[in-house]
């Protein structure tokens, strides 16, 4: 439970390589080395009445996720903290090389994130806990999926069909202002500030083009220990001004718990999104893990709905994962999992998955 109250990727890419990297006041900020590399192993059998065969997805995979992390600070004689964080995509197919890249000023006051990272409510947020490869807004379980980039018009990235981690119009990291409050008495709250969808541009929008204008996302949590139970708590809620010619204004909202006590960790979350065409929807999960010394298992529980297209109708994701993990030392964790996935839509399309992945996770 205590390494779920710190998780987060880039909140941890923030914390983890800053301290190495700091340097002192009057000198030049020198950049410090993290990241992660996941290499995944696993096979998939599914069936399908959407397009190609039954069959024609099943079969062994190997599938990669990887990030280079490049941060660094420093401390003026005043108390301020200025850094830099710029995150590496290791492995995309889609040309965005960069991740993330913000900047971020810290003093007693909180902290400022300034760039192209996600929102407030979005890194302030708790979902179920997972061991494994993941039921939540992961695209690697997905992936053995035969729609594995969407269903009947509606996506699983930052969509409710497939995450309880929703971003307004699933704009990931657009441009965006931050600020979080420091912890008081275990309660912290956020802010964003999205003027528009952009990321990694520096045009200025078009409005008659673009999805939204002046977002906003605000987000908390409360973090405490307990009498030797670990309590965390989230909420959150974002909303922005429509552009389209509907005129609808997409807004979300969303709360998720842990609880843990002597390696026990049960939790889940729920969120909806509201006015976003075919991902209008909700979603919700739940688990359970336990983890004592280098060993950790887990059993949790996705459900998402989306509105898709008119034609298709109302469309469910379902997801199942049992798993494992050990920690083999500093770094390196092995994972293991078994998994079921189901998909339906109103108008009888659907397919399904059976999937058994095997891992290795190595932090740096």
């Amino acid at each position: 439970m205590k390494k779920l109250l710190l998780s987060g990727t880039a909140l941890a890419a923030a914390g983890v390589v800053a301290g190495v990297a700091a340097a002192p006041a009057q000198a030049q900020i020198q950049l410090g080395l993290g990241g992660y590399m996941i290499q995944y192993l696993g096979y998939g059998n599914s069936s399908t009445n959407v397009g190609s065969g039954s069959d024609a997805f099943n079969g062994f995979d190997v599938k990669s996720n990887s990030e280079v992390w490049f941060v660094g600070s420093t401390t003026l004689d005043n108390g301020l903290k200025f850094g830099v964080n710029i995150q590496l995509e290791g492995n995309t197919n889609t040309g965005d090389q960069i991740d993330e890249s913000f900047l971020f000023v810290e003093g007693s006051f909180g902290r400022f994130n300034i760039g192209s990272e996600n929102s407030a409510g979005y890194l302030m947020t708790y979902a179920a806990p997972d061991v494994g490869v993941g039921v939540n807004s992961t695209g690697v379980l997905t992936g053995f999926l035969p729609q594995s980039g969407g269903f009947a018009g509606a996506g699983f990235f930052r969509a409710p069909l497939g995450s309880t981690y929703l971003e307004l119009d699933r704009n990931n990291d657009s441009n965006k202002i931050t600020y979080f409050t420091p912890r008081f008495s275990g309660f912290q709250f956020g802010a964003s500030y999205l003027p528009d969808p952009q990321q990694d541009s520096n045009s200025q929008v078009d409005e008659t083009t673009v999805s939204y204008r002046d977002g906003f996302s605000l987000g908390g949590n409360f973090v405490n220990s307990f009498s030797g139970f670990d309590v965390a708590v989230s909420g959150r809620y974002d909303w922005a001004n429509d552009q389209s010619a509907a005129g609808t204004d997409p807004s979300i909202y969303s709360f998720g718990a842990n609880l843990g006590y002597a390696g026990f960790t049960v939790g889940g979350s729920y969120a909806k999104a509201n006015d976003m065409g075919a991902n209008t929807g909700r979603s919700f999960d739940v688990g359970a893990s336990y983890e004592t010394g280098p060993w950790g298992v887990s059993l949790t529980y996705f459900n998402g709905e989306a509105d898709a297209t008119a034609a298709a109708g109302r469309s469910e994701y379902q997801a199942y994962e049992g798993a494992a993990s050990y920690a083999l030392g500093p770094g390196v964790t092995a994972v293991g999992s078994v998994s079921y996935q189901n998909l339906d839509a109103d108008n009888g399309s659907n397919a399904e998955t059976w999937a058994v992945i095997g891992a290795f996770k190595l932090k740096f």
